[in-house]
């Protein structure tokens, strides 16, 4: 009966602390998601490259895809249901955090695993980005597979084994952060360490065989958006180091010295009572935290959303553990250790609450120029144009997804969208919207076109000197931009969106072969000059442009 008021508990937890989501519609990849679903049969995103590189060339993570067609064809274009599959999804992997804890703990510092969990800043943003469901649902499937393998050596049936290698493979499929689990399961405390390598054997295997489909689909073992010749180099490790070093602030903001200590008088306490060093939590730390390596360069992990929930959910649980374990070892010996143990842990329930509440607040207020904009887009046809607001722009590929998958689905066209000056000046549009943050809505801003064209005109320099130099080769786009060191390079495009870039790099992207593009050079002093209109050329030559 615990079991199944735990299960109901998190249940609610998850819809009382999200529910404002369930008003929440497309947002950031969504459409892009969408899209896919609808151009291609699920089976061809688990064995075709081709088609599963045309959604993503970085990361392999079929079973999202999966996921959203189960939704579509369960609730056709409901976005309210969607986020209620992704509250499940959270309450589902706080409840098997619960289940997994039980081996080990008491049932209260249980609970309070999977509640810490549900009140973090990670989780709490991922309930609010439909596009992170992957991480959500491979943290529930990779905890099935703690569960079921830790069965299987206490002594169950064969049974816990498949259901563990079953949910492992899938955990997999979902999200690459869950490949390292063999080595996190060979640190449980549980049967002798020949008995956990003899289970564990067939997970490797299963690694193996990951590991040679990745190749296949993506010609790439490794994740994220960087090229892999720089995960080596020196300068690689130490921002590494740095940003590891930065998450106590992202996942506790103002109260991260505050959460920082809880933990240590955690670890502290745990290490007294035990007398020993917990070396299995190192191994699982270095498990947890070794696959968001290749994240630190780009895109960067700078605030504590997706990326961080699995450092998260590993946190949560080793808390709950090291209290319990603590709890036992002094309550009957040391009555104050008991509550302090208490105090503890209502700090860092505290900590953690206001911080995610925090942060999710201000992405949720994101989440809602999404919203709006992409009604917008579905509800209006090209009669009308609009301007993207500031944080729609960027993510660009919100827009062109959405008026694809409308236009793919028969439902018309879409709004004219002007990402830039440049589009508007040749454009010649009538009825312009743009997004106003007042009213939280979609307002007609046509008088102020004129007014915005003679800015734009005033702040060119049309003859200033500028030089490009860039390709698209193997799926990476390279670029150097010139001569200027200070001030803002974008690109600018009405397919591609418009993208901050520094002076030189490299990044691994999708990008449309022909799309045509600008370089904009913004200076300190605020005027601005563009390139001429430059195309993706995909797998060609290096391009060269300049103006002198």
């Amino acid at each position: 009966m615990q079991y199944l008021l735990a299960a109901i508990g998190f249940v609610l937890l998850a819809l009382l602390i999200n529910f404002g989501v369930l008003d929440g519609s497309w947002r950031w990849d969504d459409s892009q998601i969408l899209l896919h679903a609808h151009q291609f049969n699920w089976l061809q995103d688990f064995t075709n490259p081709e088609v599963w590189q045309q959604f993503s060339p970085a990361n392999l993570t079929p079973l999202l895809i999966l996921s959203f067609e189960v939704d579509l064809i369960l609730f056709g274009l409901t976005p309210s249901m969607f986020y209620l599959h992704q509250l499940l999804a959270l309450a589902a992997a706080a409840w098997m955090m619960f289940l997994c804890l039980r081996f080990w703990c008491r049932g209260g510092f249980a609970v309070l695993g999977g509640v810490l969990f549900l009140i973090g800043t990670p989780t709490l943003l991922v309930a609010q980005q439909l596009m992170t469901r992957h991480y959500a649902e491979g943290l529930v499937l990779a905890l099935v597979a703690l569960y079921g393998f830790v069965r299987f050596v206490r002594g169950g049936a064969v049974l816990w084994l498949v259901l563990a290698l079953v949910s492992y493979a899938l955990a997999c499929m979902a999200k690459e952060v869950y490949v390292p689990l063999p080595l996190i399961l060979l640190c449980i405390p549980d049967g002798t360490f020949a008995k956990r390598l003899r289970a564990a054997a067939p997970f490797f295997l299963l690694t193996l065989l990951y590991a040679l489909w990745r190749s296949w689909m993506l010609e790439s073992v490794t994740g994220g958006y960087a090229s892999t010749a720089s995960f080596f180099s020196a300068a690689f490790i130490q921002q590494v180091v740095i940003t590891f070093a930065g998450f106590p602030r992202l996942l506790g903001g103002g109260w991260w010295p505050l959460l920082t200590l809880a933990v240590v008088l955690v670890v502290v306490a745990y290490i007294y009572t035990r007398r020993h060093v917990p070396w299995r939590m190192l191994i699982v730390a270095a498990m947890v935290l070794l696959p968001l390596a290749p994240l630190v360069q780009s895109p960067g992990i700078v605030l504590a959303d997706r990326y961080l929930l699995v450092v998260w959910a590993a946190t949560s649980f080793a808390i709950a553990y090291m209290l319990s374990q603590v709890w036992q070892a002094t309550t009957e010996s040391m009555g104050w250790a008991g509550t302090g143990t208490v105090a503890l842990t209502g700090l860092l329930a505290l900590a953690a609450a206001v911080q995610g509440f925090s942060v999710r607040s201000a992405l949720a207020a994101v989440g809602k120029e999404f919203d709006v904009q992409g009604q917008f887009l579905w509800q209006q046809d090209d009669s009308v144009a609009m301007i993207p607001s500031g944080n729609v722009v960027p993510a660009f590929w919100f827009v062109t997804g959405l008026r694809d998958f409308k236009q793919g689905l028969g439902l018309g066209s879409s709004p004219v969208t002007v990402v830039d000056d440049i589009y508007l000046q040749q454009s010649g549009v009538d009825q312009l919207y743009g997004w106003q943050q007042d009213c939280q809505c979609m307002v007609d801003i046509s008088e102020q076109v004129p007014d915005r064209l003679a800015a734009y005109e005033d702040s060119l320099r049309p003859q200033a000197p500028l030089n490009l130099r860039y390709g698209y080769q193997g799926g990476y786009f390279t670029w150097q931009f010139g001569p200027y060191s200070d001030g803002q390079y974008h690109l600018v495009s009405d397919v591609i969106g418009v993208i901050p870039a520094p002076a030189a790099g490299q990044l691994r992207a999708t990008l449309t072969d022909g799309a045509p593009f600008y370089i904009r050079y913004t200076s300190p002093e605020g005027w601005m000059t563009y390139s001429a209109q430059q195309r993706v050329v995909r797998d060609g030559p290096e391009t060269a442009w300049s103006r002198e």
